[in-house]
């Protein structure tokens, strides 16, 4: 593309070591996805990701992550097919022992460099919307609109027999209960699926119609390949 020469562009503001501004910076991508102009060659990028930056140059800005929302930073990176650009300090033994599992893993990234012909996007949200507050790169007061739990989804296949899914829980004290109607997912083939936990790796089993994972910490998220199990039957 004569307009994207270094084969991604930033699509918001800087962003900050707070779940607040992960958010608002990984929904500036959408509308960008939607249009088929997020692609290989051209990526959609949201800034760089935050994992394992605590007490950043933004001082109040920059509280850091736990270590349920750098899991949800680096699976939403992933699911929306940004470049995963690191930022911490690479030197800090500590916090790279903590967050290794989480960057390194393995089925993330091939989440993150697959291409099926769509980089990624929200499907749904529910619940309340909580209109969150937090400071931008410049020290002003920025809004987002957040529901309770908000679906992403990524094709890993054409033919629409393998979907990743990220399920977020954006509460702030309580955990949720997930359920993934297969039926809501855009473009999945099948009613009876195969359900795997990327974090975990780990097959859950097969499932018709739904499937629920229980217990999603607030902050937190389930990220799931969904396959097609018809064919076995």
């Amino acid at each position: 593309e004569d307009w994207c020469p270094w084969n991604f562009y930033r699509t918001s503001g800087d962003v900050r070591a707070s779940f607040e501004s992960i958010l608002s910076n990984l929904a500036t991508v959408t509308e960008f996805a939607e249009a088929g102009l997020s692609k290989p060659g051209c990526w959609a990028y949201p800034d760089m990701l935050e994992v394992g930056c605590e007490h950043g140059p933004g001082g109040d800005s920059d509280p850091g992550l736990t270590i349920e929302e750098t899991r949800t930073h680096f699976g939403a990176w992933s699911i929306v097919s940004s470049p995963l650009t690191l930022s911490h300090d690479v030197n800090n033994d500590t916090v790279m022992d903590q967050i290794w599992p989480i960057i390194a893993n393995p089925e993330a990234i091939a989440v993150n460099q697959a291409w099926a012909g769509h980089s990624g996007s929200p499907f749904s949200s529910s619940g309340a919307t909580t209109l969150r507050s937090f400071k931008d790169a410049e020290g002003k007061v920025q809004t987002v609109k957040t529901a309770d739990s908000q679906y992403f989804y990524k094709p890993m296949k054409e033919d629409g027999s393998e979907v990743a899914v990220l399920l977020i829980n954006q509460m702030d004290d309580d955990s949720q209960d997930l359920t993934l109607n297969f039926s809501d997912v855009p473009g999945l083939s099948c009613s009876t699926c195969s359900v795997r936990c990327i974090w975990g790796r780990k097959d859950l089993g097969d499932y018709t119609d739904s499937f629920t994972f229980e217990g999603v910490a607030a902050h937190d998220s389930a990220f799931l390949m969904i396959t097609s199990a018809e064919a076995a039957y």
